[in-house]
This record gives structure tokens, sequence and C-alpha cells, in this order.
């Protein structure tokens, strides 16, 4: 018998019209994110001088995670997401344009920019709770792997790509010609979520339920299921210290390495060239249950130690190579994440744990701030340093008294 290849694994996916719109947007949406995250740092850097502003800046696009994300979660399961989705969609877009008229208007601010953030920030946390789901209703259990991998490939190739183009359209269009950009990438995920087919009629008896007892069996499910748990607990603590690292990213390329804005970019493209990597690995390879917790862990503990050594060194080359380890470790977190978090969850209770989820992931502002403050005592380099190592405490200890997330 002939054996499939990995490609032919994954062509069921790639021919699945409503599975392909909602990579699509995701992986546009993404691009669009990290653009704005790196142009609004170098801005807010020049201006201010200050890396702990920096570091507020991505704080205010992460608040909404944490607010609403849970929250989120359970009011969609009453609403048809797709038409969520597409608000969410138009809104960034429109945000993105009023951010670019204020610039080339010269009326730009760094409390707009903050503003313009959260406002993009609460789409943003409808990401898990929404398209995330819809991903989870409209493909078959068996391949949920391969399109998570998929997932994960996108996001990774969109903190390569969006990074680099951010710095580069810094470099020669200005601020405003960036966010003009972001906000014409919007308006393409706002036609491809249009061209979703629309649900069938949701269950009439599920609309009764409370927001309030929603969100309180939400919790009670989580706590049930060890492994959601470990999960969810390791997210928080790569959101606390590790992700946190980009607010400051500007900050450390410019003390340590003096370099121009399409090299800062460069640099914090080189963590989603590694997570590609990592991506078309898993995609391809993965199958089998059995070693999607494991997967998880040692992926968690790879990229906070990869930027506790990354920190270590003053040659821009070196840690772009650590950086690109720290990515193939990240692939093994992102795709696993969300393919556990899936895989352990009924149908039924898919959206609020989702949204449980991405209030996780929207713990990061307190790692933000906490970076943020440690590079202005001392140096951005010194501070990554210290949160790596922070990271693989935590986890170390976590995978001790939790061995059910590995075994």
């Amino acid at each position: 018998m002939k054996r499939s290849s990995g490609f032919d694994k994954l062509l069921p996916l790639l021919t699945d019209k409503e599975f392909v719109c909602l990579w699509a947007i995701g992986g546009l949406r993404g691009a669009v994110r990290w653009l704005e995250i790196l142009v609004i740092g170098i801005y807010t850097f020049q201006v201010s001088g200050s890396p702990f502003v920096v570091a507020m800046m991505l704080v205010s696009r992460m608040m909404p995670m944490v607010l609403f994300g849970t929250v989120i979660g359970a009011i969609a399961e009453n609403m048809d997401r797709r038409r969520i989705l597409i608000c969410t969609c138009g809104v960034m877009a429109l945000s993105a344009g009023i951010g670019g008229l204020a610039a080339a208007a010269d009326m730009v601010s760094l409390p707009l920019l903050a503003i313009l953030a959260f406002i993009n920030g609460l789409g943003w946390a409808t990401d898990w709770p929404v398209r995330r789901t819809l991903v989870g209703d409209v493909v078959e259990a068996r391949r949920l792997s391969n399109a998570m991998s998929l997932e994960s490939l996108t996001n990774s190739a969109t903190r390569m790509i969006g990074p680099l183009v951010g710095g580069l359209a810094f470099q020669t269009v200005g601020l405003d010609g960036a966010y003009i950009i972001a906000s014409f990438i919007y308006g393409l995920t706002l036609l491809l979520a249009i061209r979703l087919t629309p649900p069938q009629t949701s269950n009439p008896a599920k609309r009764l339920e409370s927001l309030f007892a929603r969100l309180q069996s939400g919790l009670k499910y989580v706590r049930s299921n060890q492994v959601i748990v470990g999960v969810l607990i390791i997210t928080v603590i790569i959101n606390l210290f590790g992700f946190c690292y980009v607010a400051i990213l500007p900050a450390w390329a410019s003390e340590n390495f003096q370099v121009k804005p399409m090299f800062v970019g460069l640099l914090a493209s080189a963590e989603g060239a590694g997570a590609v990597f990592g991506s078309v690995v898993l995609a391809l390879r993965v199958q089998k249950k059995k070693y999607f917790q494991r997967l998880f862990l040692i992926g968690a503990v790879t990229f906070v130690g990869c930027l506790f050594i990354a920190a270590q060194f003053t040659i821009y080359g070196v840690a772009v190579l650590i950086l690109f380890c720290a990515g193939i470790g990240i692939a093994g977190f992102t795709v696993m994440q969300s393919t556990i978090i899936l895989n352990e969850t009924a149908p039924e209770y898919r959206s609020r744990i989702m949204g449980i989820l991405a209030a996780c992931i929207g713990a990061g502002p307190l790692g933000v701030i906490n970076i943020g403050m440690i590079a202005e005592l001392t140096s951005a380099g010194t501070a990554i340093a210290i949160s790596g190592a922070l990271g693989m405490s935590l986890i170390a200890f976590l995978a001790w008294r939790l061995p059910t997330i590995w075994r």
C-alpha cells in the first residue's frame, strides 16, 4: 500500500473553502498585528526614549484579552460568530485608517496610538473564541492537529513577515504609510469574512442559559480536566515571561546593536522564521495525540530558554540565530496549545473554554509592565534575561507538581 505524504494529509483542508477563508483571515490579521506592534514600538521609542513607554503601548493592545476574553467566549455562544468576525474586521480596518489619516495630518500622538492599539486589541481578543472556534467547528476532529499546525504556520509566518514589512514601511513611507497598509489589509479580511457561509440556527435551549451560568460552568469544566488546567497555566507563564520581550525588542535592538529600523524588523522576524520551520515539520509529521502534551511542554521551555540565552549576546547575527531557535520552540507551544484545548473540550463548551484561553493569553500586559520596568531600571537585555529565567523556573515547577501535562 502506498504511504500517504504529509501534503496528502493537508490537501482536504486546503480545498475546504470555509477553512481557507478562516485561515486567510487569521494570517492577514496576524501580519498586520505584528506590523503595528513594531511600527508603534519604533515610533514610541523615537519620541519618548523610554523602554517602559514602549512596553505600555503593547499593554494597551493586550489589555482587552485579559479584560474581555472570557466574557467574549461566553457571549459568542449565543451569537452568529460569522457576524462577530465581520464586525471586528471592519472596526480594525477603520481604526487603522484613522491612524493613517492622523499621522498624515501630523495630528498623531502617543495617547491616540494607545487608543487605536486598544481598539484593535479588542478585535484580537475575539480570535480564539470566535475565529479559531469556527475553525474547530468546520474541521473534522481527526484533522484538527493539521489545521492547528497550519494556523501556527501562518501565525509564525506573520511574525516573520509583519515586522519585516513594518520596519521597511516605517523607514520608507513613515507611520502614516504603515497605517494605510494596515487598513487595506484589514479591509481584505472583511471581504473574506463576508464570504463565509452563514451558520445553521443555533439551539434555542442554549439561549436560556444566563451569561453568569455559562461563565461558571466553563470554569467548572476547566477545573475538571487537569490537562486543560496545565495548558492554561503554562499559557499564562509564557505570556507573562516570554512573549513580553516583544514590547522592548526595539529598545533592546537600539541599545545592543545600534541598527536601523529595517534591521530591527529582521531581528523581530527571526523568531517567526524559526516558528515557520517548526510549524511545517509539525503539520507534515505530527499526527498522534500521545505526542501533543510533551511537544507543548518542550516547546514552551525551549522558547523562554532561548530568550535567556539570546539576551547574553551583543553580536547581532548570534541573537538572530538564537531567536530563530526560540521560534522553533514556540511552534510546538502554539500548535499544541489550541490542539490540546479543542481535543480535550466537548464541542458545546469550546467557545467559552477558548475564551478562557484568550484571557490567559491576555495576562501578557502584566509581563509587559514588569519587563518594561526592569528595562527602565537596568537595560533591555537584562530584563529579557531575567524574564526568560523566571519562565523556565516556573514551567519546571509546574511540570513537577502537575505531571499530567507531559505524560
